[in-house]
């Protein structure tokens, strides 16, 4: 019903109509307490009358009150009036982005301007776990005086009613009920592909409706349009954009990251809207300008364009000078050209624990590790082929490498299974493998092999780096072995007279320690170039990049000065790490020419720590799943919070992943995931507060030192140590007292040994509570905080663990068996205890009076793709007790021949797209 002029809803009296919508409509009104204008929304009565929606509505309109930014337009209250439901918002005076456009594009300056403030705007909100869903230039108000406020953050989402977005039928593109509101017609055209499709979304949905707004503004024309809704989606989903669209000279940056925002699958897209603010703000202060003359893209170059032949890429390549000369202007864009090259039907990666592939410095041969032997691949070819004599004995850890001319492959060959070590060359037109070095004395295997110049070959051992003549002879130390570390990765850089290394503490290697470093030939001068990262390679760009579990990262790098420029920026994701954490080895290689070659992470590859990959599912009691819309990663925990909303995530294992975890926040009501502590040694077992607003866990000191409990809070990120002990060196948080007066912990004294202790609340007094031969572990504490659960083994993750209950805190007074199983958990409120027996999570009845008894417990589900313990308990169960969430082991998730992980991912050119997102000055050679 339309409201008249003069009405008043609460305080507030209504001037006249603004506008209307799919949403509701829109009046001007006059807040009659504090004196101020405000804009009103009324909302359907549809809405109203579900309560179910009503009430998600309602918590998302609180969430878009906390918003306090100068670019979104503010929510001052949610409330009804007469049965009337509205929003009182913030008014914004101005024109929509849609009716400026209507004029045509905007200029470019302008519109990267306007594009900058709607960058800041969405990276405000999504630092606060919100999404907006439904960016659009009718969402955009402009000021006159060029002022941008973005309006309905997240009001698509509250729209839907489904917390979701699981299934099409509820999707926001496809729900009946946005359909019948005729949202679909306004929005249908900046859906990202994941949204028009019906799945799970985040904050990347918002980059890619950015990309296509700036597309707009640019262009002056929408980037998808169609004469229905399902014409629209299946543009959305199928076609590439018309870059011939773009203005001439149009600065490459720009053109760049519109193609990283508007890239179909999430995961290669954009994955920070920060960095959109970035390199906008890095155009608007170009020297040069925002259109440089000589910054002109060839026309019709789309991403479907560029991906030419592979021979005829290969011929590009072979004519590409190597860019070591600074350039006096912004240079044309060579293409960058993505595909892969799988491997024939017979061979599969060989697992090593050292790198498997190589690229030629000229980047038009790949060799890799299969079947136990080197292959060699022409990209300009289909014909794979083996590379003649390195079948003489099984290989794994071979490290192929080629000569700097890229007629020669120097690898490792491990004679028997434990050596002795020998680095043999072998020429690729064919030969026989000749010996260079063979490890005597108890030399240790040698480690990132390189061939720098023409006349040397280095290597990592157990006396630090080496070099060793290319045609054979005596070894020369480099670079000395400190007392108690570790070296791997070697890298000569430009002029000979210092090495690039990775350094870790200790005899084998702690790569959660790892450090990046230079030091001089013949000198004991070693500068940490940065902490926390492994395999560096400098590039000619003036680039340092390195893994860090399965991503790649790069920072601009001055080489002479051993200086990072700039903070790390992370461009790609699934790198196959090296298996088993015995060597820092990436599966990466860049050429001199900027082809890059990688091979991606296999999460079926048994022992592939850093490529353990992982994903999450609720499950409910028959066994139904609906997984999280969130990306696969080394998920080893995850705990619920009381009020049900969010998930705290733990990523990592020290021992078992050989990364430092880290505890990260998934808000159900976002979908957001975020970081909540990282510290550099690690941090994991959260136990939440009973109010949800608080977060209790586990920091390691160091490698050797122990580990200390802490709270964080969540809305302030404030962390307060609770309690640092020598006598409890490692203790684990597992569970809490329901009056959150103690937190139950698991002592590991030992890989074989645990018991069980409390630490009081807030005085961070620790007390033993079980201290016995056998190991306790896996405590959970009743909801009326009178009894106390775990299993009992002669070690931690026995299969013949039993569990038990005793009196809380007197455990010594009785015992209650249950039966054999592992990971106890009680419901919240008590009535049930479920746990694992074998791959079943079982549930048995509980009650109390007059004294506890355990009923018959009944299985719920049985799988073997779960993960049901890791370090503990993986898995937890939501406050109503009917789903459970769970982590899905790798590979469990896919069916056979879905996704081929045996395959070489190459990229041509891919210095250029490196030099544009991450700017690193080059200089002159």
């Amino acid at each position: 019903m339309a409201l008249e002029p003069g009405t008043h809803l609460g305080p507030y009296e209504v001037s006249g109509p603004l506008g209307a919508g799919g949403m509701g409509e829109v009046y001007r009104a006059r807040d009659t307490k504090l004196g101020r204008d405000v804009a009103i929304k009324t909302l359907p009565a549809a809405l109203a009358g579900d309560k179910e929606r009503l009430a998600r509505f309602e918590r998302e309109a609180q969430l878009l009150a906390a918003l306090n930014h100068p670019h979104i337009a503010s929510v001052y209250g949610l409330d009804t009036h007469d049965g009337t439901l509205y929003l009182a918002m913030e008014l914004v005076e101005g024109d929509t982005l849609e009716e400026k456009l209507k004029a045509g594009p905007l200029p470019v300056e302008e519109a990267l301007r306007l594009a900058l403030q709607i960058a800041e705007a969405l990276e405000a909100a999504h630092g606060k776990g919100v999404v907006h869903r439904d960016l659009k230039p009718a969402n955009i108000m402009v000021s006159g005086d060029g002022q941008v406020k973005v309006l309905d953050f997240g009001l698509a989402k509250a729209f839907s009613g489904d917390p979701k977005d699981g299934t099409p039928a509820h999707s926001p593109a496809l729900s009946l009920a946005m359909t019948q509101q005729g949202l679909v017609l306004g929005t249908a055209g900046y859906m990202s592909p994941e949204q028009a499709s019906g799945q799970g979304t985040d904050q990347r949905a918002d980059i890619w409706a950015f990309g296509v707004v700036l597309y707009e503004m640019l262009t002056g024309l929408p980037l998808f349009s169609g004469e229905s809704v399902p014409h629209i989606l299946a543009d959305v989903l199928k076609t590439e954009p018309d870059w011939r669209r773009l203005p001439k000279n149009l600065h490459p940056r720009l053109r760049l990251l519109l193609e990283r925002c508007l890239t179909k699958k999430p995961r290669d897209r954009l994955h920070s809207i920060a960095d959109a603010r970035v390199e906008i703000e890095a155009v608007l202060g170009a020297p040069e300008g925002v259109s440089p003359e000589s910054a002109a893209v060839p026309a019709g170059q789309s991403n479907a364009a560029r991906l030419v032949g592979v021979a005829a890429a290969a011929a590009v390549l072979a004519a590409a000078a190597v860019w070591f000369l600074r350039p006096t202007t912004v240079p044309e864009l060579k293409p960058v050209v993505r595909f892969s090259v799988p491997l024939p039907a017979d061979q599969a990666f060989t697992a090593a624990a050292a790198s498997m592939i190589a690229v030629s410095p000229d980047g038009t041969r790949i060799a890799y590790i299969a079947n136990r032997q080197i292959f060699l691949r022409n990209l300009a070819e289909s014909e794979v082929r083996p590379v003649q004599g390195t079948d003489e004995g099984p290989l794994t850890d071979a490290q192929p490498t080629f000569s700097p001319d890229g007629q020669w492959l120097a690898y490792v060959h491990v004679v028997g299974t434990t050596g002795p070590f020998v680095v043999k060359r072998v020429p690729i037109a064919g030969g026989a493998p000749i010996t260079v070095y063979e490890a005597t004395g108890g030399t240790s295997f040698p480690r990132g092999l390189t061939w720098p110049t023409p006349d040397s070959i280095l290597f990592a051992d157990d006396k630090g780096v080496e070099r060793v003549p290319a045609n054979g002879g005596a070894t020369e130390v480099l670079v000395s072995l400190g007392e108690d570390e570790r070296y791997d990765s070697p890298q000569l850089l430009p002029g000979g007279t210092a090495v690039l290394f990775t350094r870790t503490p200790g005899a084998r290697g702690n790569y959660a320690a790892a450090q990046v470093v230079v030091q001089s030939i013949g000198k004991d001068d070693p500068t940490v170039v940065w902490d926390g990262g492994s395999a560096a390679r400098y590039l000619p760009t003036g680039h340092l990049v390195y893994a860090q579990r399965s991503a790649l990262f790069a920072m601009g790098f001055d080489a002479d000065t051993r200086t990072v420029r700039g903070g790390p920026v992370p461009i790609l994701e699934n790198l196959r790490r090296a298996t088993g954490g015995t060597t820092d080895a990436a599966n990466f290689a860049v050429s001199d020419t900027g082809t890059l070659a990688m091979i991606p992470g296999d999460p079926n590859a048994t022992g592939n720590d850093s490529a353990f990959q992982t994903t999450l599912t609720w499950v409910d009691r028959s066994g139904r799943e609906e997984p999280l819309p969130v990306r696969p990663d080394q998920y080893t925990l995850a705990r619920i919070s009381p009020d049900g909303t969010k998930v705290a995530l733990v990523v990592g294992a020290r021992l078992i992943t050989n990364t430092q975890p880290s505890i990260w926040i998934f808000d159900e009501r976002t979908e957001n995931l975020s970081l909540l502590t990282a510290d550099p040694a690690g941090d994991d077992g959260p136990v939440w507060s009973s109010d949800s607003r608080h977060i209790y866990f586990r920091a390691f000191n160091d490698d050797t030192n122990g580990a200390a409990v802490y709270s964080i809070e969540l809305d302030t990120g404030e962390k307060t140590l609770v309690a640092n002990s020598s006598d409890h060196p490692f203790p684990l948080p597992w569970t809490i007292a329901p009056d959150d007066s103690a937190l139950g912990l698991v002592d590991a004294l030992s890989l074989q040994n645990t018991d069980i202790s409390t630490l009081s609340l807030p005085k961070g007094e620790f007390t033993s509570l079980l201290h016995e031969e056998i190991s306790e572990n896996e405590p959970t504490i009743s909801a009326n905080g009178a009894w106390l659960a775990y299993s009992e083994a002669p070690a931690p993750a026995d299969p013949n663990a039993e569990i038990n209950i005793r009196p809380f805190p007197g455990v010594a007074r009785t015992r209650i068996p249950v039966g054999r199983g592992q990971t106890p958990l009680f419901s919240r409120d008590g009535s049930e205890l479920f746990f694992v027996a074998g791959n079943s999570l079982m549930a048995a009845p509980v009650t109390y009076a007059p004294t506890l008894r355990v009923g018959t417990p009944q299985r719920l589900f049985e799988s073997n793709a779960y993960q049901w313990g890791f370090v503990g308990r993986a898995w937890d169960v939501d406050p109503s007790g009917k789903r459970f969430l769970m982590i899905r082991r790798p590979g469990a998730e896919q069916a056979a021949g879905e996704q081929q992980y045996d395959r070489v991912d190459v990229v041509l050119n891919w210095s250029e797209e490196l030099k544009q997102r991450v700017p690193a000055e080059q200089r002159r050679r």
